[in-house]
């Protein structure tokens, strides 16, 4: 039986489990896929002594694996974060989830003026995946300043026509406000009935953002797809062969719909 998982702190919001058995299933592959809770202090021993066949990455960690790691796929070199491990390589597939996302409702990227809230792992892989899309501008809110300009000059340094724009069309969540069990809070910003929200946060469903968005006429688009597809990417990665068409999408929105809050 293949091991794989997840590493965070905490860690017992995931429902990467979940996800992952569902295809595990449908896919006939007998796998387990588990939680680990790992600190910032337990890193480095966990990378090295791990036995599992693959896992992934979450909040804290995405970006403070790297030194623990034998190499980076380029992409997850370029992003500087990583969310998925195959044999001690980093890679990141937040970008390929949000790509795969947007690719499936059609929603048009290019020429558009974007704002991301955040400037974690998630804000970076998204601006990499927006910069490959044809994106005309990224804008950074972010609650401390020094995060901020040091993700924009890294945009800047991949997107050299990047102007921050205070009209945007897109507007994208990249921080854990309104994720369970804090379901109360939510980005200060203002929008609009014009505006597109896209939430990173999956649990729940729709959180208070996304709700008064639609209650105002924005167009919303949740965090469950980019997790799904981002989920699939990685299963493709540690068994290197295409999945995606295999799998029946709606049964894996049922199981997980029934788990969120």
């Amino acid at each position: 039986m293949k091991q794989f998982g997840v590493i965070g702190y905490p860690i017992e919001h995931s429902l990467s489990p979940i996800l992952h058995q569902e295809i595990y299933n449908q896919l006939d592959i007998s796998a387990s896929y588990d939680r680990n809770e790992v600190s910032i202090n337990q890193l480095d021993h966990f990378v090295n002594t791990n036995k599992l066949n693959g896992f992934n990455v979450t909040i804290p960690h995405k970006q403070t694996i790297i030194p623990f790691l034998k190499s980076l796929d380029p992409s997850a070199k370029t992003i500087g974060a990583v969310n998925c491990v195959y044999k001690s390589k980093g890679y990141n597939t937040d970008w390929i989830g949000f790509l795969k996302t947007i690719n499936n409702i059609d929603l048009s990227i290019n020429n558009k003026n974007c704002v991301i809230i955040g400037a974690g792992g998630v804000a970076r892989a998204i601006a990499y995946g927006l910069i490959r899309k044809g994106i005309k501008s990224i804008s950074i809110k972010n609650r401390t300043i020094e995060s901020k300009q040091k993700l924009l000059e890294w945009i800047d340094s991949l997107h050299p026509t990047n102007n921050l724009n205070e009209n945007p069309n897109i507007i994208i969540n990249c921080t854990p406000l309104g994720m369970w069990p804090k379901i109360n809070s939510m980005p200060d910003i203002e929008i609009n009935n014009q505006s597109t929200l896209i939430e990173t946060v999956y649990n729940p469903l729709e959180t208070k953002w996304l709700k008064y968005g639609k209650e105002i006429g924005a167009k919303t688009i949740s965090g469950l797809d980019m997790f799904i597809w981002q989920g699939i990417a990685s299963i493709e990665l540690w068994l290197g062969e295409k999945i995606s068409e295999k799998i029946e999408l709606e049964k894996v929105k049922k199981v997980l719909k029934s788990e969120l809050c």
